[in-house]
């Protein structure tokens, strides 16, 4: 969930949830780019009475099923991400090699959004998508946990679980989750609206228990056993566990499907009319919409590349590869750039009615200038992210990891992301109830989407600081006798208390909730019912561009990245990455200036 609204409010959940059939008229349909023989389902359920000030707004119960989802789909992803590299390594994959194939992983989960974005708009809908798509990730759980079973050990069977498979069942589940709860809501009634904005909130919220569940326990159950199961079968017992929790979740999700609001499927699809209208006006001789046509395809190749250089690196030598993952970054950075400058100002877009396209020029127009925001939005507090998701466990690795009291037992390295969950968690009601009406109150408008954005970069940059001197810390503390079980084989903790690294995550965990869930609200707010998917599919299209270029960074500073950290210097990555968020921030404030006039 994104941003917070000024009235805050208790949250209490409603049992009573009456059918009404809303029918939609012609018009109606045109104008919402819905097939006209459709019906709009409202099966929400709706809290009578208005929220008081500084309480927060009812949620229909329909969307707490909704939340489960997300939780119980980030609970498995975070478990699968959060031990895929340490199970590589084992089975025999370098730590560039085991990072980079876990960048793929969560580039090719945005990639697939765009399938699974036209399926949910044209094919299935929003319930139907999310049931089919959730039943191949919990399938793709399962092959990974057979995968990880010590008679077996397959790292084939492994990466087509977590690279295809869980990777199209999650681009199913976010490119629709967030919607779908928000459209329980009806926005004909002013609390449902301030309801629907803290909505936002609560699903990142969501999206932290069940990761805090996943680091606390199910990761370090995998790399080190526990609760009776020995350490070779962590791996299958974790993996086990998470998958039948996001089965388990689908099965209730679809159980309870009397009490959603659905919305009916649109005639064509939303991103095949936003081509079909730049096509036009590349006829036309336009050069914008063939600046924005170049950059999308650009984008798109960097994309490719990046998986491609994450998946060949065992054939490929390290100057091939350095090659590739440069060829990436240019591709990517060019193609960004030229979406922004095209996007800005997209008044190119004629009013012209082409045949079979229903999206209005005037929809078509709002989400190109949506882009640019977005863009630069997700690259800015993306490089900060990256760096948590992935530099900062392995330097938790080669810390001292020995859980206190328990003898030489040890935490996972991403067991530490459980700062990052706990600071969203805790933060999340302290901000939505009190500090942001407070700061609302007395800034005004300087806390509206732009002043939300810029503290949350503040925080996440300061994370990302304090990371690097601890790193610095810990290369000058006495390497131990004993071995870490998270880091590559053979690699000797540091003296220093691996438990520094909370504070990092602890920060930067702060910083999301005021960057990504403002992001998603503005997104969402700022578009038309024909292009909300579309802008979800949008967004996680950028994110994958900049796990991207994030892999590229990897790949180009591996020389300062060995198996033993001793030897390198990963606090490079660190700075390399505050740069890119700084420049995109920048970039960030442009356009939405541009934006909002």
């Amino acid at each position: 969930g994104r941003e917070t609204n000024k009235t805050g409010a208790h949250l209490s959940a409603s049992l009573s949830a009456g059918p009404a059939i809303v029918a939609m008229t012609v018009d109606e349909s045109k104008v919402l780019n819905l097939k006209a023989s459709s019906d709009a389902k409202d099966y929400g359920s709706v809290s009578p009475g208005s929220p008081k000030p500084h309480q927060m707004a009812a949620m229909p119960t329909a969307c707490i099923f909704i939340l489960a989802v997300e939780l119980c789909e980030r609970l498995a992803f975070y478990t699968f991400t959060g031990t895929q590299e340490f199970f590589l390594e084992k089975t025999g994959y370098s730590l560039a090699q085991a990072n980079a194939l876990t960048t793929a992983m969560n580039t090719l989960c945005m990639a697939f959004a765009v399938f699974a974005g036209w399926v949910a708009d044209v094919q299935l809908g929003r319930f139907m998508t999310i049931i089919i798509f959730g039943v191949t990730y919990s399938i793709g759980g399962l092959l990974a946990t057979t995968a990880a079973a010590p008679s077996f050990m397959n790292s084939g069977l492994y990466l087509f679980a977590l690279l295809v498979l869980v990777p199209m069942g999650t681009a199913g589940i976010k490119s629709n989750i967030s919607n779908f709860g928000a459209d329980q809501y009806d926005v004909s009634d002013p609390e449902q609206v301030a309801a629907q904005e803290q909505f936002f909130q609560w699903f990142y919220m969501a999206i932290n228990v069940g990761s805090a569940f996943a680091y606390a326990f199910l990761t370090t159950l995998g790399t080190n056993g526990g609760m009776g199961i020995p350490k070779e079968y962590g791996y299958f017992a974790a993996y086990f566990i998470a998958s039948m929790c996001m089965l388990f979740a689908v099965v209730c999700f679809f159980c309870v499907r009397g009490r959603y609001r659905t919305s009916p499927l649109q005639r064509t699809s939303a991103m095949a009319d936003v081509c079909k209208r730049i096509s036009q006006e590349i006829q036309q001789g336009n050069r914008w919409a063939q600046l924005a046509a170049l950059g999308a395809a650009l984008a798109g190749s960097a994309i490719a590349c990046s998986v491609a250089s994450a998946l060949l690196q065992n054939e490929l030598s390290h100057g091939h590869v350095l090659i590739f993952s440069m060829v990436a970054f240019a591709l990517a950075s060019v193609g960004a750039l030229m979406i922004i400058i095209s996007c800005e100002c997209p008044d190119w877009v004629s009013d012209i009615d082409l045949p079979g396209v229903s999206l209005s020029a005037a929809d078509t127009r709002g989400f190109l200038k949506l882009l640019p925001v977005i863009i630069t939005a997700q690259m800015a507090f993306g490089a900060i992210y990256n760096c948590m998701q992935y530099s900062f466990q392995q330097q938790a690795c080669q810390m001292d990891v020995r859980i206190p009291g328990s003898g030489e037992s040890q935490f996972a390295g991403s067991f530490f992301m459980i700062g990052d969950c706990l600071g969203i968690t805790i933060a999340t009601p302290i901000a939505v109830g009190w500090f942001n009406p407070l700061l609302e109150s007395r800034l005004g408008n300087y806390f509206s989407h732009e002043g939300k954005f810029l503290f949350g970069m503040m925080v996440g940059g300061l994370s990302v600081v304090l990371a690097a001197y601890l790193e610095l810390l810990r290369r000058s503390m006495p390497v131990m006798d004993r071995i870490s079980n998270c880091a590559p084989d053979g690699v000797h903790m540091s003296e220093l208390s691996a438990v520094w690294m909370f504070l990092p995550f602890l920060l930067c965990g702060i910083g999301e909730i005021y960057t990504n869930p403002v992001i998603m609200h503005l997104a969402y707010s700022s578009s038309s019912a024909a292009t909300r998917t579309l802008a979800v599919v949008a967004t996680l299209l950028v994110q994958a561009l900049g796990t991207a270029i994030f892999g590229v960074q990897i790949t180009a500073l591996s020389q300062f990245m060995p198996n033993d950290l001793n030897d390198g210097h990963i606090e490079y990555g660190y700075y390399m990455s505050l740069g890119i968020g700084l420049f995109f921030y920048v970039a960030f404030v442009r356009s939405m200036r541009i934006f909002r006039p």
